[in-house]
C-alpha cells in the first residue's frame, strides 16, 4: 500500500467508514497473525492479540497521529500486545512454517532438524535480539520499521541485529550442530 492509499484509508477510518474497517483487517491481519504466532507460538493466543489490536486500533484510531506509517502503529500494538503476553508467559517461542516442496525425504528431514536446532538456539536468545531478528528475518522489516515499531533508534536496530546474528552464530556452533 503506497503512502496516499495509507493516507486515504485512514481518513475513512477515522470517519467509521465500514469498509474502511474490513480493508484494514485485509492488509493487516494475516501478517500480523503470522507475526504473533511467530512469538507465541500458541494459535489461540495469537488470535486474541490480533483481534484485541484491531480493537485498539478501531478504539483509538482518532489519536493515531501520523507520526509514522499505519503499518507501524498497528504493529506496534501487536507486539506490545505480545510483551505483555509473555510476560505472563515467561517464553518465548517461534512458529515454525510448514511449507509445501520438492525436495527428497532426506532434504526434508535435514531441514526440518536444521529448522528445529535454529529455532531453539534462537529462543534461547534474550529477548532484545530475538524480537529484532524475528521482525528482521521472518516478517522482512526494515531497519527503519523496526526502529519505529520497537521505539529504538536505527543505530541501536543495527547493533542489536548484529549482534544477535552472532550470538545465534555461537550458539549454533556450541551445540556441536552440522548440517548434513
Amino acid at each position: 500500500m503506497d503512502r496516499d492509499e495509507e493516507k486515504e484509508l485512514i481518513r475513512k477510518l477515522k470517519k467509521g467508514n465500514e469498509e474502511a474497517y474490513i480493508e484494514l483487517l485485509d492488509n493487516y491481519g494475516n501478517r500480523l497473525l503470522k507475526t504473533c504466532y511467530l512469538i507465541l507460538k500458541d494459535e489461540k493466543d495469537a488470535e486474541d492479540i490480533v483481534q484485541d489490536t484491531f480493537l485498539k486500533v478501531f478504539k483509538h484510531i482518532d489519536s493515531f497521529m501520523e507520526n509514522s506509517s499505519l503499518y507501524t502503529w498497528v504493529y506496534r500494538i501487536a507486539l506490545n500486545l505480545c510483551k505483555d503476553k509473555l510476560k505472563s508467559r515467561k517464553d518465548f517461542i517461534i512458529y515454525e512454517d510448514i511449507i509445501e516442496s520438492k525436495e527428497t525425504v532426506e532434504e526434508q528431514v535435514f531441514g526440518s532438524i536444521d529448522r528445529e536446532i535454529l529455532k531453539r538456539k534462537l529462543f534461547s536468545l534474550n529477548h532484545i535480539y530475538k524480537e529484532i531478528l524475528i521482525l528482521f528475518y521472518f516478517e522482512e522489516l526494515s531497519i527503519k520499521e523496526i526502529g519505529e515499531i520497537l521505539e529504538e533508534k536505527e543505530g541501536t536496530i543495527k547493533s542489536r541485529l548484529s549482534r544477535g546474528r552472532v550470538l545465534l552464530k555461537e550458539a549454533i556452533e556450541k551445540g556441536g550442530e552440522f548440517n548434513g
